[in-house]
């Protein structure tokens, strides 16, 4: 049984959020296009996403948490999805006919052009030993419906091991927190982490250099004991702007915690001014 969340109704609402999301602009000059699967999943009846965390081999963001993806093939053809399929499939090995792709959200633009695609992966199998919604390592697990199983292999030259996080978990303000990225520093990058309380947001003119923007980040957070990997950068972004829209009644968040607020304009609009980079 699919859970509401993931169901055909919320399915569609959720669409329809997305739909109203805009592209996300950090850096004007961007390189080749590259794509991501957003996999969303159920493990042991929980509704969850997966992550990945990237195998320390790589020439490229060794040891970041990310997305199954990368960068578009010619024989892509300028498919995004396509190309979120085909990484994806050789990074885990999941099926990409038993994927049911929801919708292409606007593109990133960091050091790529970013295109993350939101799909529903089906069930997923982990350890019985795995207590929490956390980690397995280089295992195998059957994923998919009932009717068409498959197995998740991960490709240890490129991922180190996936993990997932609940729906429920990922919605928990105690695994949220912010990072406020300032320019213009007397050092060549500064970014300040402020705990996610009513009483401490984030003061513009605290340090002596400019207001940016502010991200978010999740888990790994020593004074709420939320476990790691931390989940930040891009992928935390795609996640909150996800979440935002699956959930029903207003996004996640309460409206009124500030941090809600400094994190409002990655749902309404463009939030970095590139030419100032």
């Amino acid at each position: 049984m699919i859970p509401l969340i993931f169901g055909s109704e919320n399915k569609a609402r959720c669409i329809e959020e997305l739909k109203k999301l805009r592209p996300y602009v950090v850096f004007r000059k961007v390189t080749k296009p590259a794509a991501v699967l957003i996999p969303l999943c159920i493990v042991r009846n929980v509704p969850a996403i997966m992550f990945l965390r990237r195998s320390m081999r790589l020439r490229t963001h060794p040891g970041e948490i990310g997305f199954p993806g990368g960068k578009c093939d010619p024989h892509d053809d300028g498919d995004m999805i396509r190309t979120a399929l085909r990484e994806t499939q050789e990074e885990i090995g999941i099926d990409p006919e038993s994927v049911d792709i929801w919708y292409q959200l606007p593109r990133m633009d960091g050091r790529s052009s970013l295109y993350p695609i939101l799909g529903f992966c089906g069930h997923v199998t982990v350890p019985e030993d795995e207590a929490t919604l956390t980690t397995f390592r280089n295992i195998s697990a059957p994923l998919g419906s009932a009717e068409r199983p498959h197995q998740l292999r991960l490709n240890v030259d490129e991922v180190s091991y996936a993990f997932f996080r609940s729906v429920d978990w990922l919605c928990d303000v105690n695994n949220l927190a912010h990072t406020d990225i300032r320019a213009r520093s007397v050092y060549s990058f500064q970014s300040t982490e402020h705990r996610l309380r009513n009483s401490d947001p984030p003061k513009r003119d605290s340090l002596p250099h400019h207001f940016r923007y502010v991200l978010p980040a999740y888990g790994n957070l020593a004074h709420t004991g939320s476990p790691g990997p931390r989940i930040w950068g891009l992928t935390a972004i795609m996640t909150y702007r996800v979440l935002h829209c699956l959930i029903p009644h207003g996004g996640p968040y309460p409206p009124n915690l500030p941090m809600t607020k400094l994190l409002d304009p990655l749902i309404t609009g463009r939030i970095a001014n590139s030419d100032e980079l």
